[in-house]
């Protein structure tokens, strides 16, 4: 049971909804709605990967969270840096065969993903706007694992949502990044914002966000796509915006903290917006909101942070 615990608080259990709703969009698009075997399977491809990715983090950075996070499973001994890499390693094994089994082209990405993962974890995260970069794409390229996997074709719309999730979580990374600013910059992790500055950093995060939100409402100008999934954009918009503009305000890291939640809300009702175009606004709302709902309820019980 311990050990159990120990693996939940690793994979960090309450941020579950974000490779679901990641992979949503792509998913739905390509199979025009329907709910199928191939979707569910597709959904736990990626949630299981996602949290083999956090597996990963923790043991790559196991070294400053000796001295950060002590309590954390690994520096605590409550598990062994060789049985998060074994665990970790055994699940992105599991998750190719599975890509396989729905399509080779789903299984090639897979494969990719899995190495944008590793190469986030391993080099990328402490290299500032490189891990900025990097880790967004692959949480955007689970739109298009969902299709492939799915459908084994990438539709159009696919495309856009690729393009505003990418961005979208890109200028995210960077703002959460200011919440534990102060810590990094003692143990000598190089994040966005020490490596450009903060207002650079703050102007790209600002900068990806606003061609994230314009890149989701490109479909209803030049797409035949019915207007309503656009509720979601505006929903996500005022989240993020109430919640950031006192980080731009007054860079820190309660405010930090803020931007986060604030994104998660966001990211929570923007990533999936576009599957509003294949199912009704009301058939969104029954995903979206629960997943939300409990995203939120679970940060909140676990006192984990994210």
């Amino acid at each position: 049971m311990n050990t159990l615990k120990a693996y939940l608080e690793l994979i960090r259990y309450p941020l579950f909804a974000i490779p679901i709703v990641a992979t949503l969009p792509g998913a739905l698009i390509a199979s025009e709605g329907a709910w199928n075997w191939h979707v569910g399977l597709t959904l736990l491809i990626a949630l299981l990967g996602y949290f083999a990715g956090m597996m990963k983090n923790d043991y790559f950075h196991r070294d400053q969270d000796y001295i950060a996070h002590p309590n954390r499973p690994i520096p605590s001994n409550r598990l062994t840096p060789r049985q998060v890499m074994i665990t970790a390693s055994g699940i992105y094994i599991v998750c190719v065969i599975l890509g396989f089994t729905l399509h080779i082209k789903a299984g090639l990405l897979v494969i990719a993903l899995v190495m944008i993962s590793h190469s986030y974890n391993a080099i990328f995260k402490e290299r500032g706007i490189l891990g900025s970069i990097s880790l967004p794409i692959g949480i955007g390229l689970l739109n298009i694992f969902g299709a492939l996997a799915v459908s084994g074709g990438v539709p159009r719309l696919v495309w856009y949502a690729f393009a505003a999730t990418t961005l979208y979580d890109c200028g995210t990374h960077i703002t959460t990044t200011f919440k534990d600013i102060e810590r990094d910059k003692k143990i000598g992790v190089t994040t966005t914002p020490l490596q450009l500055g903060i207002k650079p950093a703050l102007a790209v995060s600002a900068a990806a966000t606003i061609i994230a939100f314009i890149a989701a409402a490109l479909p209803y100008w030049l797409e035949d796509v019915r207007w309503h999934y656009t509720v979601w954009i505006i929903f996500a918009l005022i989240a993020t915006s109430i919640t950031r503009v006192p980080l731009y305000l007054n860079p820190n890291e309660k405010n930090g903290y803020l931007a986060l939640q604030g994104s998660m809300i966001g990211a929570i009702t923007f990533f999936p917006c576009l599957i509003s175009v294949q199912i009704s606004l009301w058939g969104s709302a029954l995903l979206i909101l629960p997943l939300m709902l409990l995203t939120m309820t679970l940060l909140n019980v676990s006192k984990r942070e994210v």
